[in-house]
């Protein structure tokens, strides 16, 4: 957005005095009342609160920012499909290394932990670049492994929300009001972009300090939200207990992402200082066949259940690999035991992985 200039007259008649709308959104001004700043309070004066009249503000630091509107008078906010810097790959979260339950669990994180609720969408990487009607929002998909981000169309709504936020990259979720990540895409759903992260606030790096600093400075930013929007918000993070975990899954939940209150943001990195609650069913299906993996032509087990749905897994252990290279037509019919997250409506199994044998 172009840079816009105001004039107005002195008191006294004698002189002119400028006011600027930067290309930010941030106000400016030459006179005196802007340029001797009162205490810690934003700078601001008569001339800059008349070019802001009747358009929403935010003090950031020691500056005022125009921000987004009332309803009545919202310009639109087109989104752009150009990064505006380089775009994080999302930091992974792993799986707990071992099954903890009740006293377990909270012993193991009573201390040095936060819960957060896993929630089940499409992981998205948004830049806000600008406050309100002078901002440039751009968002990015989690990309495949070996290929550049994706970008990502966002409801207008949504675009006008995150403009509210000032310079940011944030890390969140795309989620549908179901809460399955299969509804996110079917035209038309009622979209909330879940805010859990932050790498960039007001173009400073931040990825180095600690999950606790971070979620600070994110919820800074997120009180630039707009009273009564529904499409841009954050998750709870709590002290983690089991009761939580199973509250979570009570209410139709993932699970639960634990998170070290002293990790930094590691961008695509499987870091242990983030750990998956997830809940796990098991299910017994037969061999059928076998396909092409990252390990050769019989790393993924191809299988069907009674009801006839199909899916596959992963072969477990390079023993089994051989195993199964050498003498692949022995196993085809043998029932395995896999265990997975949820099964969809149309009955097939999500984020299946082969357990053992149903007879050794």
């Amino acid at each position: 957005m172009n840079e816009q200039t105001f004039t107005f007259p002195s008191s006294s008649g004698s002189g002119m005095y400028t006011a600027r709308v930067a290309s930010d959104g941030k106000l400016l001004c030459n006179c005196k009342g802007w340029t001797m700043r009162r205490g810690t309070n934003a700078r601001s004066c008569k001339h800059t609160r008349e070019v802001a009249k009747g358009r929403k503000t935010i003090e950031r630091g020691e500056f005022t920012y125009l921000s987004w509107g009332p309803a009545s008078t919202q310009i639109e906010v087109v989104p752009t499909p150009e990064p505006r810097g380089p775009v994080p790959r999302p930091m992974l979260a792993s799986a707990m290394p071992e099954r903890l339950t009740d006293g377990g669990f909270d012993v193991m994180f009573h201390t040095g932990w936060a819960l957060e609720e896993k929630l089940d969408g499409h992981r998205v990487i948004v830049q806000v670049r600008g406050t309100g009607r002078f901002a440039q929002v751009a968002a990015f998909s989690r990309p495949a492994p070996n290929q550049a981000p994706k970008v990502r169309e966002l409801p207008p709504a949504m675009v006008a929300a995150l403009a509210t936020l000032g310079d940011c990259d944030l890390d969140g979720e795309l989620v549908a009001p179901t809460g399955k990540s299969w509804d996110v895409v079917v035209k038309g759903a009622q979209l909330v972009y879940v805010a859990f992260d932050i790498t960039n606030s007001l173009g400073i790096d931040v990825m180095s300090k600690s999950y606790e600093d971070r979620r600070g400075i994110l919820l800074d930013h997120l009180r630039g939200l707009v009273a009564g929007q529904q499409s841009v918000t954050t998750v709870l993070s709590n002290n983690p207990t089991w009761k939580e975990v199973q509250a979570i899954w009570a209410r139709g939940g993932e699970g639960a992402i634990l998170k070290r209150l002293c990790s930094r943001y590691q961008p695509g990195y499987r870091s242990p200082d983030w750990l998956k609650v997830k809940a796990e069913h098991t299910a017994v299906l037969t061999i059928i066949g076998f396909e092409m993996g990252k390990s050769g032509p019989y790393s993924t087990l191809r299988l069907r259940d009674a009801g006839g749905h199909e899916t596959t897994v992963k072969t477990l252990g390079n023993q089994l690999l051989r195993d199964i290279t050498a003498k692949p037509d022995s196993f085809i019919g043998r029932e395995v035991v896999i265990t997975y997250q949820e099964r969809t409506p149309a009955g097939f199994y999500r984020h299946g992985r082969f357990d053992h044998f149903t007879k050794e």
